[in-house]
């Protein structure tokens, strides 16, 4: 028997046949229940030409999706991808090379001296991803990296939806020919996209929150609003569903960052609430994070 609690605040789900059917789910514990199910799987579960149409049509504008070369971001590929281990071992090590101080005081004397999100922005990069190069990241690629599409919205507008396409083109030819043959292209122009999109409102709000937790700060605004999945087997989750989700068709949004703001839990600031395969950089971030919290601090005294 379902629990009434459970039963009163279904997800909600949006189903037109032979169009689309989405089910958005932001309660945490119906998150947990989902993902473990064994129900559900990464989007490249089955191949991209087998996926729903408008999750082909929005993906290939996005930072997580390589049309030309049919790559995915190594957080869309499911367990059974026998790259993903190596993948994310590579991503891990490159991970685990940190950052310096001087890394954290550039940060914190742009913010200090109000520097604009482009720069913010650029600079974040070259700390974040030129270990992945043997040179610094261009300008114009940490440019195009704003225009990728973030919004299923921003895809349904041609000019956007162009924009995003030929942004995300413009950055894996740049990967291309700047990475180490055996490096996945995607895994690391994704990384770009993210930094680009994602951290200079993150590095804005720690500078507004010095005397908090980082931890609190990023459950209450995670950089990563959600994550999709796509069923693999017909279930409606133990009766969470008033009818069954249909393999290869059935998309699931997890709303992680309400999740992760409902529970200040930071597990789902970086995944779905626990930590297998979250995300490679958590650690990184949490740890910069806190180094420049520590850094501005210092500054404010200073001008004080």
């Amino acid at each position: 028997m379902v629990n009434p609690t459970i039963a009163e605040q279904k997800p909600s789900r949006i189903k037109i046949p032979f169009l689309l059917d989405i089910v958005t789910v932001s309660d945490p514990e119906q998150i947990r229940q989902i993902e473990t199910s064994g129900d559900v799987d990464r989007l490249h579960a089955y191949p991209t030409k087998e996926l729903p149409w408008w999750v082909q049509f929005y993906f290939r504008s996005t930072k997580f999706h390589d049309h030309n070369r049919d790559l995915w971001f190594c957080p869309f590929e499911p367990t059974f991808e026998p790259t993903y281990p190596a993948r994310r071992a590579y991503l891990e090590e490159k991970s685990a090379e940190g950052y310096s101080q001087a890394d954290v005081q550039r940060i914190a004397q742009l913010l200090t001296t109000h520097a604009t999100d482009d720069v913010l922005a650029h600079e974040m990069v070259q700390i974040v991803n030129k270990r992945f190069f043997q040179e610094s990241i261009p300008h114009e690629i940490t440019e195009t990296a704003k225009y990728t599409v973030q919004e299923f919205t921003e895809a349904i507008v041609p000019p956007k939806y162009e924009q995003g396409v030929q942004s995300q083109a413009k950055i894996m030819n740049y990967c291309e020919h700047a990475l180490p043959k055996d490096v996945h292209i995607l895994d690391v122009g994704h990384n770009i996209g993210e930094v680009v999109q994602a951290t200079a409102g993150s590095l804005r709000i720690l500078q507004k929150n010095l005397h908090r937790p980082v931890e609190e700060i990023f459950t209450e605004h995670a950089p990563t609003a959600q994550v999709p999945r796509i069923a693999v087997r017909s279930s409606t989750f133990d009766g969470l569903l008033d009818s069954p989700i249909k393999p290869k068709e059935t998309i699931i949004i997890m709303k992680i960052a309400e999740a992760a703001a409902e529970t200040q839990d930071i597990g789902f600031t970086f995944g779905t609430g626990d930590a297998e395969r979250a995300c490679v950089f958590k650690d990184f971030f949490l740890d910069f994070m806190k180094d420049l919290q520590t850094a501005l601090k210092a500054n404010d005294l200073k001008a004080k």
